[in-house]
């Protein structure tokens, strides 16, 4: 990945609520352009993830939300979030 890359702020903003929702704190995504965007947020410190997975079926898993995803939802508490769709998310298998 170059560092031209550009971040979806309100996809990012989504997918660290729905992982830092999680009990268990981690969360599977599916499609490449989820896959790409855990990546992305891998690559800025703001999770921990698991590569992505290419095959039939492109997913990726956040592990962890660190600090500086913390910081980054605490940043945009008052911000709306947008309508998350859970179907395009789903729990890693434990």
């Amino acid at each position: 990945m170059g560092s031209q890359e550009t971040v979806n702020l309100r996809l990012v903003q989504m997918l660290l609520t729905a992982a830092n929702d999680q009990p268990y704190g981690f969360l599977k995504v599916r499609g490449a352009d989820f896959a790409r965007e855990v990546e992305l947020m891998a690559a800025a410190g703001l999770v921990e993830a698991s590569p992505a997975m290419d095959g039939a079926e492109t997913w990726a898993v956040i592990n962890r939300v660190t600090e500086r995803g913390q910081s980054f939802l605490r940043a945009f508490l008052n911000a709306p979030l947008p309508a998350a769709d859970y179907e395009l998310l789903s729990l890693a298998e434990h």
